[in-house]
């Protein structure tokens, strides 16, 4: 889950790349502030490829690590709810 995705607007040269690699679809394109932004916050999986694809290094993903990420019975982070 996403706590917050940071943009430089500086670093930022609106090539929307951030927005293409998300296949979560939480980030959008701001046309009128022409700047991503999180829509879908809670759908975040926190892989960062966004971050990642960004040619300028213009984002900062921030995960929230006080959620729950993966339900117990589908995680092999022990859990044994099976």
């Amino acid at each position: 889950m996403l706590k917050e995705l940071r943009v430089d607007p500086d670093k930022c040269t609106h090539c929307k790349t951030c927005a293409y690699v998300c296949f979560t679809n939480v980030i959008e394109w701001d046309e009128e502030g022409e700047i991503p932004y999180a829509k879908y916050p809670l759908d975040c999986q926190v892989c960062c490829i966004c971050e990642a694809a960004c040619p300028e290094e213009a984002l900062t993903v921030i995960p929230d690590w006080s959620k729950k990420y993966f339900p117990r019975y589908i995680s092999t982070m022990g859990g044994s709810d099976v």
